[in-house]
């Protein structure tokens, strides 16, 4: 009976000691002299896209604030710190905002990682709040559906001709004369003019349309219904390579993916684009020698991926009009549906 009242007590003295460390807890949170909010905008946005994330802390001037840069997530890439602003509100409160850019590089709904708040009371008194940005979609910039029908234009509507009585009668003779005058008109004509020469087909070439008929070809081929992502992924990487090669004039397919990674930043290739081609040919290797197997459907997306660093990087004429970013579905006839689009 003793040693069941000693054990009893000893429960009920550690059951306290807990519930008086998660009060001090509690007491603590509530004693934090800051307000924070977190905002992002956009909330949707397209590959390589700037995206903001701002935290909002609202104080006493005997606080100090300071933000840490969020943790960093695979896809997302921080470009910028934006220095801190301090207003004074109405109510005497300071507002202090801190403003973090990202550019993403997945396509699928990313969101930054968490970021800490610290503040310093000028009693001594210290702290972090951890605080969580709101998720955010990255979508295709592939306008429409390469193998979707378009609508045939309405047809011509004409006026009814005017009544045989309102027509101007003509004599026979005359009718004869001007007809006899428009044959001689045209035998004339076609024998001083040189016989028609036929035009040759006229085939798009250069590294972008090599690259693109490439793609084109794997689109249809079948190897990502077939569950084959070793050859799938290898072909986006030798077409990706030698679009780079031939494009920026420089060894790509000699490279390993890191020191391409470098080359293309000496070559003057944007960061952003680079960071692309990066990506994929890290999925790419991952897939072909380390046996990745990826979801049917992310594998799309990265063909996807593949024809819009094409595209992004085509040299733009200055009298067209922008390209639109269109692809064959894979598995379907991409090389016979709306070719003379591309």
């Amino acid at each position: 009976m003793p040693a069941r009242v000693t054990l009893f007590a000893l429960a009920a003295v550690v059951a306290l000691a807990s519930a008086g460390f998660a009060t001090q807890d509690v007491v603590r949170a509530q004693e934090a002299p800051i307000d924070v909010r977190v905002d992002l905008e956009p909330r949707r946005a397209t590959l390589g896209d700037r995206v903001r994330m701002t935290v909002s802390v609202i104080h006493t001037d005997a606080v100090l604030i300071t933000a840490e840069p969020p943790a960093p997530r695979e896809g997302l890439t921080l470009v910028e710190t934006v220095p801190v602003v301090t207003v004074v509100l109405d109510d005497g409160r300071l507002r202090s905002e801190f403003g973090f850019t990202f550019a993403a590089f997945e396509l699928g709904t990313m969101q930054p990682g968490p970021t800490r708040v610290l503040w310093l009371h000028e009693d001594g008194r210290s702290g972090a709040t951890e605080v969580a940005a709101p998720p955010f979609e990255v979508v295709s910039a592939v306008i429409g559906d390469a193998s979707a029908l378009r609508p045939l234009k309405p047809q011509a509507e004409y006026g009814e001709p005017p009544a045989a009585w309102v027509r101007p009668a003509t004599a026979g003779g005359a009718v004869a004369a001007l007809l006899l005058v428009a044959v001689l008109a045209v035998w004339l004509r076609r024998r001083r003019r040189p016989e028609p020469v036929t035009a040759p087909v006229v085939v798009a070439a250069g590294p972008e349309a090599d690259a693109r008929r490439a793609l084109e070809e794997l689109a249809s081929s079948g190897l990502l219904q077939a569950g084959d992502f070793g050859t799938f992924y290898g072909t986006i990487a030798v077409v990706m390579r030698r679009y780079l090669e031939a494009r920026f004039v420089f060894p790509a397919t000699a490279l390993t993916t890191s020191e391409l990674d470098a080359r293309m930043d000496d070559q003057g290739i944007e960061r952003w684009q680079s960071r692309l081609a990066e990506g994929l040919l890290n999925r790419c290797d991952a897939a072909v020698y380390a046996g990745y197997t990826p979801d049917p459907v992310a594998a799309d997306h990265d063909l996807t991926v593949a024809f819009e660093i094409i595209e992004l990087s085509r040299e733009q004429p200055a009298a067209e009009e922008p390209v639109s970013f269109e692809r064959p579905a894979a598995g379907g006839n991409g090389a016979s549906q709306n070719g003379a689009g591309r």
